[in-house]
């Protein structure tokens, strides 16, 4: 019977230090601002909106000396409307057909972009550009989720800066 009384009587303390700890927290914590009254940030339009970069009218070059999929390959991309085709222009897999498929570009931070290509079938090839120091790096649809690392640079400018 004693250890019966021991485990209640522990469990009876633990409880009451929970609870006065939570009443510690809940009595210094500084109250967070609900959502709708946050400005939204200019660049994201968080929390209100979400802002998307048009990339019509661009050319954008990448090239990928670091991974599986994408390793010693160059590609153009020409952007019109919401969609991007893509061409190997060097590499091992020069020669093969373009590809088109329609994209989403979601600004990061200044002169970096999230782009999504969205492939059938629900899949997609996911970038990151960051246009300040031209890097490119890329997760492909595949299930081992294949990273590429290389370059982007803008081979030509469409009517709407990049932010």
């Amino acid at each position: 019977m004693r250890p019966a009384k021991t485990l209640i009587a522990a469990a009876i303390a633990i409880v009451a230090l929970a609870g006065t700890a939570t009443g510690v927290a809940a009595a210094t914590s500084t109250p967070v601002p609900p959502i709708h009254h946050v400005a939204p940030n200019k660049l994201t339009g968080y929390p209100t909106h979400i802002n998307t970069v048009n990339l019509d009218g661009y050319q954008i070059q990448t090239s990928y000396p670091l991974g599986v999929n994408d390793a010693g390959n160059t590609y153009l991309q020409t952007y019109t409307g919401n969609t991007v085709t893509a061409v190997a222009i060097d590499g091992p897999l020069l020669g093969t057909p373009a590809v088109t498929f329609n994209y989403i570009a979601l600004p990061i931070t200044q002169n970096i972009l999230m782009l999504v290509w969205l492939l059938p079938n629900g899949l997609h090839n996911s970038f990151v550009y960051n246009f300040s120091n031209h890097e490119s790096s890329v997760v492909t649809y595949d299930l081992a989720g294949h990273p590429s690392l290389g370059s982007v640079f803008i081979v030509k400018a469409g009517t709407h800066p990049i932010p």
